[in-house]
This record gives structure tokens, C-alpha cells and sequence, in this order.
């Protein structure tokens, strides 16, 4: 499967997505696919659908998923590593940087109006690559539907997971020439390791580096939906439980999680740091993204396997323009949320405009739309 792609190559690709990677999974999935389909054409898009939708049925954070499956994709286990360490870099130092900044003087706010101004720019981002998705992937009325099915159904409030599910199951039924009575299809599920509870206070002989593994390795292994999941059991784990944070410390550190570039579930790294300094930091990041790396080299060998299959072919035909609905029902929340103001709006249809009709770099783009941001009141 690996088509041998330099390490070095791989790296500097994904720390430059990591870098300007803001709005969360679908806005990182909006750059992911310019920088590896559209530019260096490294995977086409059938292939960023399969990590898709491998990444959706793995507990953890979905973009994390998606790197690690194109990593592999790319150079094996190497790059599988080297793509999920640049996409996290960028975002663990600054949220670090960050971390100790508030610690000291207890105040961030030019961070808050930098990303007032990132805002716009990230919704347009993810505008433009619904758009040259959907044009290459929703092509008839059956395709045309499952994008419409997964729109709505997360406008529903749906499921994530059981979207991606459903627009597969939809692909088969849809998509799949065989007409025999016995047709049925095997969705590669991981077998999850047997969920643990961990006392409320663990004996003070053991070291609070291992309570602080143990809690995270718990949060990445167990739970699904991706980094806005993790906030309730974070939570009840660092606020309730231990009293490692308060809660004015923690909501922080979702706030953080969505201020800097990277996954939401970054917001680990904080916690970590306010709890343990730098190593806790590393111990909470790992905790976080390993299990769900272990858990999906395991799913790409199985799809090895069976990738040839026809339902497996015709399942991965719905996913495609199931992720069209995802970006256009992403574009939609992030437009919402981003627009509150005239000069916003202006900032959001200027950068579509030069995203679509001019190809300029998202990077620029969100270079200038912090420095907008830090003018504004």
C-alpha cells in the first residue's frame, strides 16, 4: 500500500497544516485535502474518504485519524508517525507557550482578537473545498442524495459516526452490482480494550505522572466524537475528581483547544502543563492520539485485506459524498459563528474569492485575517 514519499517531504507538509490548521477537524480536512490531493496530488480522493472514514469509527480525534492513514499511505509506519508528530507540533508549542503566558500574567486576550479575524478565513476555506469536492464527487442523483442524507442528519444532530455508517450502508445499497439474496457487508470495527474505571484517588505511592497517563490513555481509548467529546469526561476527571484544575482553568483550556491551530483535543497539552509542567504536557498528548494510532494500524491491515471487495468499494462510494455534506454542514456552523459583524463578512467573501478564483495560499490568507483581527475592536 505505502507509495514511498520522502519523510522529510511528509514532514514539512504536515507541520505547514498544523501550523495554519484552525476550526477543528472539517476545517483541518478542507486543508489536509489542498495540500495532499489538489497540490501534491500524493492521494486522490478516494483515498482521503477511506481515512475519513477509518478515522470516524476510532475513538480519539478524527484529524489526527486522517494524517496517520495518509502518513501511511505515503511511507508506511514512518511516515504514518512523522505525519501525526509535524500535524500535532505547531499547535502543542503554542498552546505551551500560551499555558505559560496566562500562568504568569493571566491574559489573552490579543490571542482572542487574532482569531476573531481567523474566523472568516476558515469558514471560506471550508466553503471552497466543499465545493471542489463536490464537484468531483457528486455526480448523479444517487450521490447527489447521500450528500443531502448527511447534511441533514448533522444539521439533525446526528451522529458523526453513524452518518459516515449510514452513507456507506446507502453506497452499498446504491452503488453495489450484485443482486444475490446473500449480500452483506463487514464493516472493520476495532475491537475496544476492556473500559477500565479508575478509583477517584489513586494510592499516593503511585506517581501522579502515571494517574495523569492513565487518565488520558482512558479518555483516548474510550471515547468517540472527537475533541468536543472529551470535554465532559475531562471535566469530571481533572476538574471534579482530582481537582487538578478549576473550572475557569479548564474552560481555558477548550478555549485554547479552539484558539490555536491543530485538533480541539490539543487542549490536553494545558492540562498536562498545569498539572505536571512540560513532561506532563508530552504524557497528556500521547495519552491522547496513541491509542487510536495503535488501534488504526491494525484497521489499515485489515483493509489491506479486503479493499478488492466489491461491497467494500461500493461502502467507500457513499462515504465520498457523505463527506460533502459533513464540509457543507461544517461551512455552514463555521459561517454562522465567524459572520457577527459587516467587516467580517466582507473578510469572509474577499478570501473565497481569492481561494477560488486566484488559488492563493490558505496560509496567507489566515496570516492576514489575524493581523485584521488584532485591528479590530
Amino acid at each position: 500500500m505505502p507509495s514511498r514519499v520522502s519523510l522529510r517531504a511528509i514532514a514539512l507538509t504536515f507541520l505547514k497544516i498544523g501550523a495554519v490548521g484552525f476550526g477543528g477537524g472539517v476545517g483541518m480536512l478542507a486543508l489536509l485535502r489542498q495540500e495532499v490531493v489538489e497540490k501534491r496530488k500524493w492521494v486522490d480522493d478516494n483515498d482521503l474518504s477511506t481515512a475519513v472514514a477509518m478515522g470516524q469509527m476510532l475513538p480519539g480525534p478524527f484529524v489526527s485519524n486522517y494524517a496517520e492513514f495518509i502518513g501511511y499511505r505515503l511511507a508506511g509506519i514512518k511516515g504514518m508517525a512523522v505525519s501525526v508528530v509535524s500535524l500535532l507540533f505547531p499547535g502543542f508549542i503554542l498552546i505551551l507557550l500560551l499555558g505559560f503566558l496566562y500562568l504568569r500574567y493571566g491574559e489573552l486576550t490579543a490571542v482572542q482578537k487574532s482569531f476573531t479575524g481567523i474566523q472568516p478565513i476558515v469558514a471560506a476555506i471550508v466553503a471552497r473545498a466543499t465545493l471542489e469536492i463536490g464537484k468531483g464527487s457528486v455526480r448523479d442523483w444517487r450521490t447527489g442524495l447521500i450528500a443531502l442524507f448527511s447534511a441533514v442528519a448533522l444539521f439533525l444532530r446526528g451522529d458523526v459516526l453513524m452518518v459516515i455508517l449510514t452513507c456507506g450502508a446507502l453506497g452499498i445499497l446504491l452503488f453495489n452490482t450484485c443482486r444475490c439474496k446473500a449480500c452483506f457487508t463487514i464493516l472493520p470495527l476495532c475491537i475496544m480494550p476492556t473500559v477500565y474505571n479508575l478509583v477517584p484517588t489513586l494510592p499516593a505511592l503511585v506517581p501522579k505522572a502515571l494517574e495523569l497517563a492513565l487518565v488520558f490513555f482512558k479518555m483516548g481509548t474510550v471515547i468517540f466524537g472527537g475533541g468536543f467529546a472529551a470535554i465532559p469526561f475531562l471535566q469530571h476527571e481533572v476538574v471534579e475528581l482530582r481537582g487538578w484544575l478549576t473550572i475557569r482553568e479548564f474552560t481555558l483550556a477548550v478555549a485554547l483547544g479552539q484558539l490555536t491551530p491543530g485538533p480541539v483535543a490539543i487542549m490536553s497539552a494545558f492540562i498536562g502543563y498545569r498539572v505536571l509542567g512540560i513532561s506532563g504536557a508530552l504524557i497528556a498528548t500521547v495519552g491522547t492520539f496513541l491509542p487510536s494510532a495503535l488501534m488504526l494500524l491494525g484497521l489499515i491491515n485489515l483493509y489491506e485485506k479486503i479493499r478488492s471487495n466489491r461491497f467494500v468499494k461500493a461502502f467507500l462510494a457513499g462515504v465520498l459524498p457523505g463527506v460533502v455534506g459533513m464540509l457543507f454542514f461544517s461551512t455552514v456552523l463555521l459561517t454562522r459563528s465567524a459572520i457577527t459583524s459587516f467587516v467580517l463578512a466582507v473578510i469572509g467573501i474577499c478570501a473565497f474569492v481569492l481561494l477560488w478564483r486566484f488559488h492563493v495560499e490558505p496560509v496567507y490568507l489566515i496570516l492576514i485575517g489575524a493581523l485584521l483581527g488584532l485591528s479590530l475592536s
